[in-house]
């Protein structure tokens, strides 16, 4: 496969990350508990609602799909910042601050839709102030892992600087962004939510790239002679 249909492929999984992780965390919102303010009535309701549960159990594999996506997308962006910088050791952060938040973010959403999962069987019996607990520590885990979000955004950003690839009010929205992402338990949704727009402006990005990229040669078939050989070699001349 040529360079340009890889990060164009790349490019579209991003895209596609950004939808499915969006739906993941909503579907999975449904039975969740990150209000530790609300009430044991309100907890057992949602815990114990069919057409909630439902919705947790198939919005594990969409975020699952998500992050997946999301991580193939990672390395296309990689590849992009390895031509722009011509390798600088510092595009090699990309990926594992993508599954840094990857992981964090799918085992905290896990935590808090674990219990739901639980009351599915009708062997479990919730407590409130365990799903609270475990609710809030999945919040913890899924914000922290913006930490992740922080790092490649900050490096991506970083690259083009130096590049001269992006447009001043582009670097400083940029920088802004991981800035939020790297206090992200702080900012809460706020950082989330800029992170999927730098996502989408670094999706058109990579997209962009793959059309500057060009082909790769068409190699001749195997067995084919030479466009050397084919010539037909020039008669001597004669006395």
């Amino acid at each position: 496969m040529d360079e340009s249909r890889a990060l164009r492929r790349a490019g579209w999984a991003g895209a596609a990350s950004v939808v499915l992780l969006g739906v993941g965390v909503a579907l999975g919102y449904l039975v969740g508990v990150d209000d530790p303010g609300m009430s044991d009535a309100a907890i057992l309701e949602r815990l114990n609602d069919d057409g909630r549960q439902a919705a947790a159990g198939v919005g594990m594999p969409v975020l699952a799909a998500g992050v997946a996506l999301l991580l193939w997308f990672a390395t296309g962006l990689r590849r992009v910042l390895d031509r722009l910088s011509g390798g600088d050791p510092l595009a090699h952060a990309i990926v594992p601050a993508a599954a840094l938040f990857s992981g964090l973010m799918i085992t905290g959403v896990s935590l808090d839709v674990g219990s739901a999962f639980a009351a599915w069987s009708d062997e479990f019996t919730a407590d409130p102030n365990t799903v609270r607990a475990l609710g809030m520590a999945g919040q913890v885990l899924a914000l922290t892992g913006l930490i992740g979000c922080g790092v490649l955004v900050a490096v991506t950003t970083r690259i083009a600087q130096q590049a001269g690839a992006l447009p001043t009010w582009a670097l400083w929205a940029s920088y802004a962004v991981a800035v939020l992402c790297l206090s992200g338990f702080w900012s809460g949704g706020i950082a989330s939510v800029a992170f999927a727009l730098w996502l989408i402006g670094a999706v058109i990005g990579v997209l962009r790239a793959a059309r500057r990229t060009p082909p790769a040669p068409i190699a001749p078939a195997q067995g084919a002679p030479a466009p050397e050989a084919t010539q037909t070699p020039p008669n001597p001349t004669s006395d």
